[in-house]
């Protein structure tokens, strides 16, 4: 037959020791591996402790089974310290769904029952056959040792899930202490959780720690390890440019790093050490004109606007970049590209000769085409003289041929009708520090009139006439006197145009002959 609990459910009623002592009898001689693992003292009262510690539960840590069992001691009665052995026992060795260990006529008197059948009917109208429980009606059982017959009786067996689920719809007594038992065991088991929980907590938290410092400690180590390697290949009398981390930080809170260029690196190691809070080297670049490679670095422009300094001890401190939003890997490449550029090598060597002659071809270009202008200029202020001299004659010849009929007296007025008068000299350029000057609005002053550039002019903006003729300051076209040159036909108009239209009519006079 199937594991018969009777001595199971008689002792979690807190009946006599004899039925504690015949429950343990029964287990150990139906289950001999479990009586070995049992081997208590049976004397008066249940060693809860030690049972439940031969048979652990090993869905708890060693700690919380200790803390479960410590609470239970603590809280439940003697009563509920054997339901929860029995229990126990039955989750450890049976299927609470599959196995139908649990006898009827075991447990419906100590549930409280007055008789068979009301627990028969609970059952059936609560439950379902074959999965909750099983009917096994011809078996014979004898019912006594001696000469009389036996007679059958009908076996109801449930599984262990059923068995605690019919204890709790009893409506008995015992139900109601059965309730009580389990309402107890859930706020324990919650208990020794929440404590599990928050103790697992703390230890998480103090292994984050712990493993956060064995970081800080491993990546020092690195650094100094890093810093020792870089020093021991720049011997003293070595150039060198380098940069550093230190743990001060600028007026606006940004991580900063120093740098510098030196002969003797080592040295100049100590003596940031001594200046500024854990200077650690990160970077050295041997080079060949250290301070010209230093002056690069300040004036690349990335760079120059990462500039910052520290005031330490009343003293200033410069050759500081702060470095947020720029990874170190970056700043090597930026300093690795401004000595590339400026090192002495045959690369470099071509480069700068390549570099030479295109300049050179640039500057000749500029100069031929400068001439070209300047002679497109002098041409066009040469037809307007040839012009301006063939009016003269022609007024001077008509002039003389009136001698004869105007009086001498009147002869200088008549002349002077005649005389053309001088081109006038082109205004000075602006130089190059008077480029912002010229620039900005130009105001009269109280006197009424512009002064600018150091001539004094009536108007701000006038007509060509009026620039040429120094009336005003410029066109509205911003064209200046030095811009404008009278033509053959004595108009004025601009030296770049008068240059463009020329090209042009070379350009259409080479094409025709074509």
């Amino acid at each position: 037959m199937g594991l018969n609990i009777k001595s199971i459910s008689i002792f979690c009623a807190g009946g006599c020791q004899g039925v504690w002592l015949t429950f343990i009898k029964a287990l150990t001689k139906q289950h001999k591996d479990i009586g070995s693992l049992l081997s208590i003292k049976m004397d008066a009262s249940l060693n809860i402790v030690e049972l439940i510690e031969n048979n652990p539960i090993t869905r708890l840590s060693h700690t919380y089974q200790h803390k479960l069992l410590t609470k239970i001691k603590a809280n439940f009665n003697e009563t509920e310290q054997q339901m929860f052995v029995a229990s126990f026992y039955c989750y450890l060795k049976h299927d609470s769904k599959k196995d139908f260990v649990i006898d009827l006529d075991d447990v419906w008197r100590w549930l409280g029952f007055s008789t068979k059948q009301k627990a028969k009917d609970l059952l059936e109208k609560c439950f379902t056959n074959e999965k909750d429980y099983k009917l096994l009606p011809n078996l014979q059982v004898k019912q006594k040792e001696d000469t009389r017959g036996g007679h059958n009786r009908e076996i109801i067996m449930l599984n262990v899930e059923t068995f605690k689920r019919f204890c709790l719809k009893a409506g008995t007594k015992k139900a109601d202490e059965i309730h009580d038992y389990y309402l107890k065991l859930e706020e324990t088991l919650h208990e020794v959780l929440a404590e599990e929980s928050q103790e697992l907590k703390l230890q998480l938290e103090q292994t984050n720690t712990a493993l956060q410092q064995q970081i800080l400690l491993s990546d020092k180590e690195k650094e100094r390890l890093r810093e020792k390697t870089i020093l021991d290949q720049f011997p003293k009398n070595t150039q060198c440019v380098y940069y550093g981390l230190i743990d001060n930080i600028s007026e606006n809170q940004e991580k900063l790093i120093k740098f510098g260029n030196s002969n003797d690196l080592r040295a100049r190691v100590r003596v940031h050490k001594d200046t500024y809070t854990n200077f650690r080297l990160v970077n050295a670049f041997k080079v060949d004109n250290k301070l010209q490679i230093e002056n690069a670095i300040k004036a690349q422009p990335i760079l120059a606007a990462r500039t910052r300094s520290l005031l330490l001890n009343n003293k200033k401190y410069v050759e500081l970049l702060h470095i947020d939003g720029l990874a170190l890997p970056d700043l090597d490449k930026i300093f690795r590209e401004i000595i590339t550029d400026l090192e002495f090598s045959p690369a470099n060597y071509v480069k700068i000769l390549a570099e030479n002659k295109a300049l050179k071809k640039q500057i000749e270009e500029i100069q031929a085409a400068n001439h070209l202008n300047e002679l497109i200029l002098m041409k066009t202020d040469n037809d307007r003289l040839k012009v301006e001299n063939q009016k003269l004659l022609r007024k001077y010849n008509t002039a003389l041929k009136r001698e004869d009929t105007v009086p001498k007296c009147q002869m200088p007025e008549l002349l002077a009708k005649y005389t053309v008068p001088p081109t006038p000299a082109p205004a000075a350029p602006i130089q190059t520090d008077q480029v912002l000057t010229a620039l900005k609005k130009n105001m009269k002053n109280k006197a009424g009139v512009y002064v600018i550039a150091g001539q004094t002019y009536k108007k701000n903006e006038g007509t060509r006439q009026e620039v040429w003729d120094g009336v005003a300051y410029q066109t509205t076209g911003i064209l200046h006197k030095h811009d404008l040159i009278q033509n053959k036909d004595g108009k004025l108009i601009s030296k770049k145009k008068c240059i463009l239209a020329a090209l042009q009519n070379h350009l259409e006079e080479y094409n025709s002959t074509r």
